[in-house]
C-alpha cells in the first residue's frame, strides 16, 4: 500500500508538473503574441510620424529614369521599423545570451545612422562601403568569443556575404511593398527555423524583425505613403545577413537552408549585377534594370510585383526549407535545384520583358 501511495504521489505529482510546465510555456506563447502585436503598432505609428517629418523636411524622392514611381513620395520611412526593433531589444538581451545586444545592434545603430543621413543627403559610395565593411568586420569578429566562425577562409566570406546582404536589400527596395513583404516573410522563417533549434532569443528577435516590417507596411503597400529609405533597407539587408551568419554558424540551420530563406532577392540581386559587370556598365548606379523593375515597366502593378514575388517564396522556398531542414543529407541537393530553377526562371522573364534602357 505505501508503495502503491508513492506511486499515485509521483504521477500525481509529474501531472501537475506538466500543468504548469505547459502553463508556462502558454504564457509565454501568450507574452510573446502581445510582444508582437505591439511592436506591429508601434512600428504604424512610428512609420507615420517618419512619413510626416519627411514631408515637412522635403526629404522626398522624385519621379525620374532611374525610378519606378511617377508621383513625389517621402522617404525614410524605415526608420519606424529601425525604431521599434530598438525599443523592443531590452526584451530580446537576457538568459545569458549576448548575440543581438552585443554583435548584432551596435552595427544595426551605425548602419542605421548612415542610411538616415544618406536619406537627408546622399553620401559617396565609397563612404559608405567603408562603414559596411566595418560593421561587418566587427560582427564577424565577435565569433572569436562565440565560436560561429572557424578559419579566416570562413570569416573572409562571412563579411562578404554581410556587405552584400547590406546592399542587395537596398538594391530591391524600389517597389511598393517588396521589401517590407520580404521582411515580414525572411523575419517569419527565422523565426521558425530559430525556435525550433531552441535558440528563442534569436527566434524572438527574428519574429520582432517580421513584425517591424508588417507595421511598416500598411504605409508602403499599393499606393505608398512613403518609402523606406536607406535607413530602413541597409539597416535590414544587415540584420538579415547577420541572422543567417549566426544562424548557420550555431548550427541552428545548415548554409543551403540559410541561402534559401533570402533566394528570391539574391538571385534578382546577384543576376542583374553580374549582368550590369558583363556589359561594362557602372554597376553601382542606379538604374531599373531589375527583374521586378521591368516587370512594373512592362504594366505590372506595384502589389503584384509584390506579391509575385511571395507566391514564389510560398510555393517554392517554404517546401525546399522544408525539405532540406527534415532531410539534410538532401540539403544541399535541394538547395541547387532551387538555384537552378530560379537562375533559369530569372533569365527567361528577362528575355521575355526585353531590355530597358542602360543606366551607364
Amino acid at each position: 500500500m505505501p508503495e502503491l501511495q508513492k506511486l499515485g504521489y509521483v504521477q500525481n505529482h509529474t501531472w501537475r508538473s506538466r500543468r504548469v510546465a505547459g502553463g508556462l510555456r502558454e504564457n509565454d506563447v501568450m507574452s510573446r503574441t502581445i510582444l508582437i502585436i505591439g511592436i506591429i503598432f508601434l512600428a504604424c505609428i512610428l512609420t507615420g510620424l517618419a512619413a510626416w517629418y519627411a514631408r515637412r523636411s522635403g526629404m522626398v524622392d522624385r519621379p525620374g529614369d532611374r525610378h519606378s514611381h511617377v508621383v513625389v513620395t517621402p522617404r525614410g520611412g524605415g526608420v519606424g521599423i529601425i525604431l521599434a526593433l530598438f525599443i523592443a531589444s531590452p526584451l530580446l538581451i537576457g538568459n545569458g545570451d549576448e548575440t543581438w545586444g552585443k554583435c548584432v545592434l551596435p552595427g544595426l545603430l551605425v548602419l542605421a545612422l548612415l542610411g538616415w543621413r544618406d536619406d537627408h543627403a546622399s553620401l559617396s559610395a565609397r563612404f559608405r562601403f567603408f562603414i559596411q565593411l566595418a560593421v561587418s568586420i566587427y560582427l564577424v569578429a565577435c565569433s572569436i568569443n562565440n565560436g560561429w566562425i572557424q578559419g579566416v577562409g570562413s570569416m573572409l566570406l562571412a563579411v562578404l556575404f554581410l556587405v552584400w546582404m547590406t546592399n542587395l536589400y537596398n538594391f530591391m527596395d524600389g517597389s511598393n511593398g517588396m521589401a517590407g513583404l520580404q521582411g515580414v516573410f525572411g523575419g517569419a522563417v527565422l523565426f521558425c527555423l530559430f525556435d525550433s533549434a531552441g535558440q528563442h532569443n534569436l527566434a524572438l528577435a527574428s519574429a520582432c524583425v517580421a513584425a517591424s516590417c508588417a507595421g511598416f507596411l500598411p504605409w508602403n503597400l499599393g499606393k505608398a505613403r512613403v518609402f523606406m529609405g536607406d535607413v530602413g533597407s541597409i539597416s535590414l539587408g544587415f540584420v538579415f545577413g547577420a541572422l543567417l551568419v549566426i544562424g548557420v554558424g550555431n548550427q541552428a540551420f545548415s548554409l543551403p537552408v540559410a541561402l534559401l530563406v533570402m533566394l528570391v532577392f539574391i538571385t534578382d540581386s546577384t543576376l542583374t549585377l553580374i549582368g550590369r559587370i558583363l556589359k561594362s556598365e557602372r554597376w553601382y548606379n542606379a538604374h531599373k534594370q531589375h527583374l521586378y523593375q521591368r516587370l512594373i515597366a512592362r504594366g505590372w502593378t506595384h502589389g503584384r510585383v509584390a506579391l509575385f514575388y511571395q507566391a514564389i517564396n510560398l510555393a517554392l522556398v517554404v517546401p525546399g526549407i522544408v525539405v532540406a531542414v527534415n532531410y539534410p543529407a538532401w540539403a544541399w541537393v535541394m538547395a541547387m535545384i532551387l538555384i537552378l530553377a530560379f537562375t533559369v526562371g530569372w533569365y527567361l522573364l528577362i528575355k521575355r520583358n526585353g531590355v530597358l534602357a542602360q543606366a551607364g
